[in-house]
């Protein structure tokens, strides 16, 4: 599962992220999408692109076309 099929109501811990564009890994990690790390979604907009998680006590606006690389598991 991936960071773009997260549903709201629902916390996920992160367990990679599998890009081989270090400037997009290096991006998705200075936003604090790290490996371990527990998202949750809060809200999406209207067309779904972008949405914002809460990742830890951070909230993040990530594009879908972003979060395709960042896999995680239902906790």
């Amino acid at each position: 599962m991936t960071l773009q099929d997260i549903k709201a109501g629902h916390s996920y811990v992160v367990k990679t992220i599998a890009s081989a564009d270090e400037a997009l890994v290096s991006k998705i990690l200075a936003l604090g999408i790290v490996p371990g790390e527990k998202v949750e979604l809060m809200h999406k907009a209207p067309l779904g692109d972008p949405m914002q998680v809460k990742a830890g006590s951070t909230y993040v606006s990530i594009r879908r076309a972003d979060g395709i690389y960042v896999e995680v598991d239902r906790i």
